[in-house]
């Protein structure tokens, strides 16, 4: 089972629409490194008290930061820096939760498998864990969480797919 690390992007977008939950339905275990909780706990609010709950739970579990030993970007901020070193250094197989693009476009460099906000959305939506993702990502983008029309429709495209080889079944 792989290593699940997420940013800190997607816990608050998730928090915003009341969807952290789909986190632990999707992966038993999410990790965080410290800067990542500093992040999402920085400013009171309703979403730090969501992912501050779930770190209470357990289901969302907070390490270290690791010390580094790769040549990232300066341009990333800690949480970035932090979560793409952790994914580097694990001994297991990883997934990164990230939406930020210089931060996405730094671990596909790194060969690190990632997914974003949109498409934990899609997940969920494929695994029944909600009905319609594109309405979650409209509510997203209506408090200023923007995700790409592209992406949506990639994503979509996804999603039919998966659907077409499942009904073939």
């Amino acid at each position: 089972m792989a290593v699940v690390i997420a940013d800190a992007g997607p816990l608050i977008a998730l928090a915003k629409i009341n969807q952290l939950e789909l986190l632990p339905a999707l992966f038993s275990t999410v990790l965080i490194t410290q800067a990542v909780a500093d992040e999402c706990l920085f400013s009171p609010s309703s979403d730090a008290d969501l992912i501050a709950a779930a770190l209470q739970v357990g289901w969302l579990q907070r390490v270290d930061n690791p010390i580094s030993k790769h040549s990232l970007s300066r341009s990333l901020g800690l949480g970035e820096q932090t979560s793409i070193e952790y994914a580097l250094q694990a001994d297991s197989k990883t997934l990164l939760i990230m939406d930020d693009a210089l931060a996405r476009k730094q671990a596909l460099r790194l060969h690190l498998p990632l997914v974003g906000t949109a498409a934990v959305l899609f997940t969920a939506q494929r695994k029944t864990l909600i009905t319609n993702a594109e309405l979650l990502i409209a509510e997203l983008n209506q408090v200023g969480y923007r995700i790409s029309a592209d992406v949506v429709a990639q994503l979509k495209q996804q999603l039919r797919k998966a659907t077409c080889f499942s009904n073939r079944s």
